[in-house]
């Protein structure tokens, strides 16, 4: 409870330097196979920016060499000394469908073994959820809400009726024009459109699996537009504290 209050406390001093929404950087798909992360390129790219982002892990595509292959990031922290990745549930085998649509025994036992599994492999607890495909209902909606670990759901696509202890986070500015095609001028055009209706906050969700430098170059134009609109970037369980 003390680490929770301390960080809403700094986290609201840090929004008062920020004229900007905050930023969340929602990063699909990563998978550790044979020690190598189809998301190494990003993952170092921002390590070295200091820029906090985070990765939705699909839990079978991991391997007993997640855990050395990705500890570096893990333990990554800017120069304040905050987390700077969190990695977050993106289901167990990103089947489509994987949630919305199937039976409540399906949806709990695969958001469970999921889970379990990056729980086992990484030695971490996840908080926030994020369906393959944005693509979930309110069976979703009442899974995760009896997973006491889960604070936050990124883009569901039903909204609850009633509270279930979840913050649902759903300002999605788009910065890909097509799965893996980052742009920023695409970006930009949508960033304007959207600046003034999300004030509070902006999700941008992209695929880096197999980035080559020419897409690592376009995300660099984002980040570096971003910063010099004065944005901060925050991760999902962090903002869903702010709440």
């Amino acid at each position: 409870m003390k680490k929770n209050i301390c960080l809403f406390f700094l986290l609201i001093s840090i929004n008062t330097l920020f004229a900007a929404p905050y930023i969340i950087l929602k990063f699909d798909d990563l998978g550790v196979r044979d020690s190598i992360c189809t998301c190494k390129k990003t993952l170092d790219y921002l390590k070295q920016k200091k820029i906090k982002a985070s990765f939705g892990i699909i839990a079978n595509r991991l391997d007993e060499t997640a855990f050395i292959t990705l500890q570096p990031y893990l333990e990554a922290v800017n120069d304040r000394n905050e987390v700077l990745f969190e990695m977050w549930h993106h289901g167990l085998d990103h089947k489509k469908p994987e949630f919305q649509g199937t039976s409540y025994v399906y949806q709990k036992d695969h958001f469970e073994q999921a889970a379990q599994k990056i729980n086992k492999l990484l030695g971490i607890t996840l908080r926030t959820f994020g369906t393959p495909y944005n693509a979930s209902d309110t069976i979703t909606n009442r899974v995760i809400s009896e997973n006491a670990d889960f604070h936050v759901f990124m883009f569901a696509s039903v909204l609850p009726t009633s509270v279930s202890g979840i913050k649902y986070l759903n300002n999605r500015v788009n910065i890909e024009n097509g799965t893996g095609n980052i742009s920023f001028s695409y970006f930009l055009d949508n960033y304007q459109s959207a600046k003034n209706k999300y004030t509070d906050y902006m999700i941008l969700q992209a695929h880096p699996n197999g980035w080559d430098q020419l897409k690592i170059d376009e995300l660099d134009k984002i980040i570096n537009f971003l910063l010099s609109e004065g944005a901060g970037f925050i991760l999902p369980d962090e903002y869903g504290l702010l709440l």
